[in-house]
């Protein structure tokens, strides 16, 4: 034998001599120790080192260093790749070497086919990371609604921008969703009306992260933000605020008016607005103008009309409104935030990746990929290799 695992034993038992001394192991490796506490169950028959199962007698060949790997190779392919445990079950009913178990499933854990096809992919779930915010136009968010059922007007989109301070929204009715028409869309209604904020966080959508969406950002010094790819819940203000709009021109569009949604539009963002917020404590439209907003209930049954008075004081009034009411939601702004981060961080699972672990990166294969119509597919696993 040439294993130097293996050589000082089969040496000894091929030439008749007793049980290796301790002189004889010197400087040998730890395998070869193991092996020989099966001292009084090894022999060699066809030159080949054999360990005899002292109940069964079953004869098993002992595998050396050098071919443990093919060995189970090629065990684990022919059993069709099937998990630890009946791997090293199969493994030991038909070879011995020392720390089998160990190896085995260390082998089983390193399989690139096992963690590609049969692994689930582990869902971590980080510590809610609050994005807090201080006044208006410090952040708008901006996400896209659709395919919609296409409008009489052609429409089929809908651009949607919220200010996470206020939680004012915008929408607007799009023929199509490339960057031309975001980058319009965001120019005629948000910057014309508002003039331009800090910062526009977004998804890693094209039309969000296009050239022309940059030069827009640059040309205003309005920095631009995205999302991680695959997380929309780091915009997910934005994503609640799309759910309400429909839910709310579901329920405008119900009576055979589903072609005119982008006429109803307008009338769920009075809804929206005029609604107090959870996390805010005001409605939109009071933190964003400083008064209420006049419903059209509001005709019907007049609130008492407020004191006439010069465009100074009005100014002045305002000023201190907006003050008082920005000073209120930044506290219960920071107390909602709280709320939700200790409600959230309870089914927290970090990631416990370790220096030398062996991983994968996921990649989502799109689910028409695997469509039996389809002859030929780029991908049929989520994940690349090799190990990384």
């Amino acid at each position: 034998s040439s294993d130097p695992d293996t050589e000082t034993i089969y040496r000894h038992l091929t030439r008749g001599l007793p049980k290796p001394t301790e002189r004889d192991m010197q400087g040998t490796s730890l395998r070869t120790h193991l092996l020989l506490h099966q001292w009084p169950y090894l022999i060699v028959q066809n030159d080949i080192m054999f360990l005899r199962d002292p109940s069964s007698h079953h004869l098993r060949p002992v595998v050396p260093g050098c071919l443990i790997e093919p060995v189970l190779n090629d065990l684990h392919t022919q059993l069709g790749y099937c998990g630890q445990r009946r791997t090293e079950q199969a493994t030991r009913n038909r070879f011995w070497w020392p720390q089998l178990r160990s190896s085995t499933h260390l082998f089983c854990q390193s399989c690139p086919t096992c963690a590609t096809f049969k692994s689930p992919t582990p869902s971590f779930r980080a510590p809610l990371q609050p994005m807090n915010t201080g006044f208006p136009g410090e952040r708008v968010g901006l996400d896209i609604i659709g395919p919609l059922p296409i409008s009489v007007r052609g429409h089929e989109y809908i651009l949607v921008m919220i200010d996470y301070f206020t939680k004012w929204t915008e929408a607007i009715p799009l023929l199509r969703q490339d960057a031309a028409s975001v980058a319009n869309a965001i120019n005629r209604t948000w910057i014309s009306r508002w003039g331009t904020p800090l910062s526009f966080h977004s998804d890693c959508g094209s039309n969000f992260e296009s050239q022309l969406m940059r030069e827009v950002c640059e040309m205003l010094d309005i920095r631009k933000t995205r999302t991680t790819p695959y997380h929309p819940e780091s915009n997910g203000l934005v994503e609640r605020t799309n759910r309400t709009i429909h839910n709310i021109l579901l329920a405008f569009t119900k009576d055979g008016h589903q072609n005119d949604w982008d006429i109803q539009l307008p009338f769920c963002l009075l809804a929206y607005r005029g609604t107090i917020h959870s996390s805010t404590g005001f409605t939109p439209h009071y933190l964003w103008t400083g008064r209420d907003l006049r419903l059209p209930i509001d005709l019907r049954y007049p609130l008492q009309s407020p004191d006439p008075t010069t465009p100074q004081t009005f100014a002045t009034k305002l000023r201190e409104v907006i003050r008082s009411a920005h000073n209120a939601a930044r506290v219960t702004l920071e107390n909602a935030s709280l709320h939700q981060k200790q409600h959230f961080d309870r089914h927290t699972s970090a990631a416990a990746f370790q220096i030398g672990d062996l991983v994968m990166h996921y990649h989502p294969i799109a689910p028409n990929q695997f469509s039996p119509t389809r002859r030929h597919t780029r991908r049929t696993t989520p994940f690349h290799s090799p190990f990384f």
